[in-house]
């Protein structure tokens, strides 16, 4: 005798659209399993590359190293990717506010650091003296020079703990390459150049013959520990170890260093971001099996009456619909990884192939090609956790159904009343709309079902609004453009800028806002005397500058000062002050000066109280902090003291629709009516890092649009279920005489309903996981702005979607016999 299991297949069988709806469900929710585990980790690995082109490919780097302490790197086996670079000089590009810095790198050096040594033309420097410039530098440098022509600079190094003096050199180079510019370093107002291996050597005394070394760690987990061991070895102090925190942020390691940066700080957010998505899409697709399989219980459970009366076990029932759902997983879980898998790198080549490759850092559409094919190499592990997570959702989905099936007493499944029907008693009104009416009782009648459809709609909304404002979390860019906060500045080192002319400079239509600085520094060692009397006293080897900010800037250089002590400083009975950064003369700590919260300092005859001090000191022409106490006061006590009102540093931001060719024409005959005034542009550099960012951007759309239209088939199945199991009913209303006309807009009522309430829920849910996404960016749990936008899109697309999903069916069951439309179920 047959086991009473091969029920299951003549089941299966018999309900060619359950079963197809379930099998469609289940390939779904594979494919979007896979896809999530794979392209997440492509984003990673793409958000990797992002952040090392940026800031280097390398984990720290150690500085100030004789040649012995570098080989000692390169001999520890606990590290790899080991490069040398030494500093051989920088020079002042022309009147702008940038400079050269000459570097010559060793081993692999240079290959660590992919966005300064791309060959425009020429080729890179190898032999001694040879050299390969920026095409910016030589336009700065007003040079016109060719391959093979002589490049003569004036040099000057200095070493980082100020123990010897600056040395200065001309030096005669051979230009052997011109590199593409990179306006990255216009952050940090530094240009790169690239010097042949011997170059230090032949123009520096051996003193200043100095090495910084980069490397990484093979292990992740004990980096920070490796760097203070390696440090103590090596005799290393802290003030020379650098962090690389935008590439360490990326890929998660830890360094103690970490909490000074918040590139990284968004990344535990975004690990429960990634799971509440995918826990939502399953949920989605879980909800879409449940409710197929409920409908198809419920028309057969009259069956499973039959079984239970001649003797069948609630276990065997369990198992008849486990084995069901267990059929089409073994069908449909092949088909979604191997679709998954091939979706995954298809979707994103196809998707970033009709862009210009130049925004994905590559030269060619062929080398995107092979990058995204380098980053979507396929995980065993991955694949086995898709399989586990989308079977334990199927089952999950199925195992109310299968209690609801098993639990039935037989007397009433043979019965055919399983349910019994209760009516309220209502009051007689008019109806005005007989199809929206109608629509309503249906979704009424209905109200598990109707919950659950409504659900499915909700996960799809949510996780389209949700991953919308997910993507800036994989911007590893962020944390660099937050060093600058304008689209120019605008410098005078000597005479200032006129207060006239920058009002007249705010007052251009191309200009939505403008930040300003006065900065005087005072070296009074070296005989620069101060024009006002004070009580503060600084080291000889201390400078003494006095700064004035606007409110702007005040938000950004101390951003949590109270209103009280806002107030003071305005009021000219406070001031903000920076003190010297402490540092030693060989083993000997210098004597600096510093300044605390409460103290007072006597500024020509007006008694001010330390009410803040700040960690960033204020610059200008980004030349960095000349080492000695700052003290930042208000407008009228600054111009008063220096009795000058003029302006070292002004910082515009164009507006949106601004043409900057156009502004940038008007600023160049600006600058000429005030000599010594010059100019320079953060836009290219805040576009080469968004360019850096939009190959993830697009690869996070990719994942988005894909999900969504999983989502969209989800809706068109849920829906789809609905009316087919309606059939009959359908045929009985033909019957007494609804036209076909009238039964379309009663399920499109119907679908469009659906559409509306998940829209809501979508809508709101959306929005809580919006905040939980701006919570990783600030690390503050607080309210966002509600994502209109991206609400609507998703409200318009799942109305339509189903709408679409009901006219579909309708369109062939409207043609039905009406005769047939009431004996036939499937």
């Amino acid at each position: 005798m047959k086991s009473y299991l091969a029920l299951t297949w003549k089941e299966l069988k018999a309900q060619k659209i359950t079963a197809i709806l379930i099998l469609i469900a289940v390939i779904m929710s594979t494919i979007m399993t896979t896809v999530v585990g794979q392209s997440i980790g492509i984003l990673q690995s793409m958000r990797m590359e992002q952040a090392a082109s940026l800031n280097g490919n390398r984990y720290a780097t150690f500085h100030q190293l004789n040649q012995e302490q570098a080989q000692k790197l390169h001999e520890d086996d606990r590290l790899y990717d080991v490069g040398d670079i030494i500093f051989v000089g920088s020079t002042p590009l022309g009147s702008s506010s940038l400079s050269l810095y000459l570097r010559e790198y060793h081993d692999n050096a240079l290959s660590m650091y992919p966005s300064i040594g791309t060959i425009k033309e020429g080729r890179l420097p190898e032999a001694a003296n040879e050299i390969a410039l920026p095409e910016d530098s030589i336009q700065y440098l007003g040079l016109d020079v060719a391959i093979g022509d002589t490049v003569s600079l004036d040099m000057r190094v200095s070493v980082m703990d100020g123990s010897l003096p600056e040395f200065e050199y001309s030096g005669n180079f051979i230009l052997t390459g011109i590199l593409e510019s990179s306006y990255i370093g216009y952050t940090t107002g530094t240009v790169s150049g690239i010097v042949g291996n011997g170059t230090a050597e032949n123009l520096l005394p051996e003193e200043y013959l100095l090495y910084s070394t980069d490397f990484k760690t093979h292990d992740k987990q004990n980096f920070q520990s490796i760097v203070y061991n390696l440090a103590t070895e090596l005799n290393v102090e802290e003030r020379y170890i650098q962090y690389n925190w935008v590439l360490l942020d990326a890929i998660g390691i830890s360094y103690d260093e970490a909490t000074s940066s918040d590139a990284g700080s968004g990344f535990p957010f975004m690990t429960v971001a990634c799971i509440l998505v995918g826990v939502l899409v399953l949920f989605a697709a879980g909800l879409v099996i449940y409710n197929i399989l409920k409908i198809s219980i419920t028309k057969r459970i009259k069956e499973y009456g039959t079984l239970r009366a001649i003797g069948g076990e609630r276990g065997q029932i369990y198992r008849l619909v486990s084995l069901q759902l267990l059929i089409l997983c073994g069908i449909g879980i092949p088909i979604g990884l191997v679709l998954g898998t091939l979706s995954t790198k298809g979707v994103l080549i196809a998707a970033t192939s009709v862009l210009n490759p130049d925004i994905f850092m590559v030269n060619s559409a062929s080398e995107l090609t092979a990058a995204i094919s380098a980053a979507s190499s396929v995980k065993l592990a991955m694949l086995l956790a898709s399989v586990a997570v989308t079977l334990l959702f199927a089952l999950l989905a199925a195992f109310p159904a299968a209690r609801y099936a098993s639990r039935v007493s037989p007397t009433v499944a043979m019965s055919g009343h399983a349910v019994k029907i209760k009516r309220r008693g209502k009051r007689n009104r008019k109806i005005y709309h007989f199809e929206s009416y109608y629509a309503r009782l249906n979704l009424k009648r209905g109200r598990g079902r109707t919950l659950v459809t409504i659900l499915s709609l909700v996960m799809s909304i949510t996780v389209f609004v949700a991953l919308q404002s997910f993507t800036n979390l994989l911007d590893a860019s962020s944390s660099v453009q937050d060093m600058y906060f304008s689209d120019y500045a605008v410098t005078n080192e000597t005479l200032g800028i006129p207060a006239e002319a920058v009002d007249t400079l705010k007052a251009n239509d191309a200009v939505e806002s403008l930040s300003t600085t006065r900065l005087s520094v005072f070296m009074q060692g070296a005989g620069d005397e101060l024009p006002f009397e004070t009580d503060l006293s600084v080291q000889s080897y201390e400078t003494f500058q006095l700064a004035n900010i606007d409110d702007g800037l005040l938000e950004i250089y101390a951003p949590n000062l109270s209103d009280q002590d806002k107030q003071a400083l305005n009021d000219g009975t406070g001031c903000l002050v920076k003190n010297p950064i402490p540092f030693s003369y060989g083993d000997t700590p210098m004597e600096y000066t510093e300044l605390a919260v409460g103290d007072t300092v006597q500024l020509g005859g007006r008694t001010l109280r330390v009410i803040a001090l700040i960690d960033n000191p204020i610059s200008i022409n980004n030349e960095g902090f000349a080492n000695g106490v700052q003290i930042i006061v208000n407008e009228e006590i600054y111009c008063s003291l220096l009795e000058n009102d003029s302006y070292s540093e002004i910082y515009p931001t164009l507006q949106d629709s601004a043409d900057t060719d156009s502004f940038e024409n008007w600023l160049d005959n600006w600058c000429r009516e005030y000599p010594g005034t010059h100019w320079l542009s953060y836009l290219e550099s805040s576009n080469e890092m968004a360019e850096s960012f939009e190959q993830i951007k697009m690869l996070c759309w990719a994942l988005i649009i894909f999900i969504g239209i999983i989502g969209i088939l989800n809706i068109i199945n849920t829906v789809y279920s609905n009316i087919h199991t309606r059939v009959n009913e359908i045929g009985m209303q033909r019957a007494i005489g609804m036209s076909a006309a009238s039964l379309y807009k009663t399920f499109l009522w119907e679908g469009a309903y659906y559409g509306i309430f998940a829209s809501l829920i979508g809508a709101v849910l959306g929005y809580i996981c919006c905040v939980f996404v701006n919570a990783a960016q600030t690390d503050t749990l607080q309210l966002v702005s509600v994502p209109v936008l991206a609400i609507a899109e998703a409200a318009i697309i799942s109305i339509l979607a189903c709408l679409l999903a009901t006219a579909i069916p309708l369109r062939n069951i409207s043609k039905m016999n009406i005769v047939d439309s009431i004996e036939t179920i499937e």
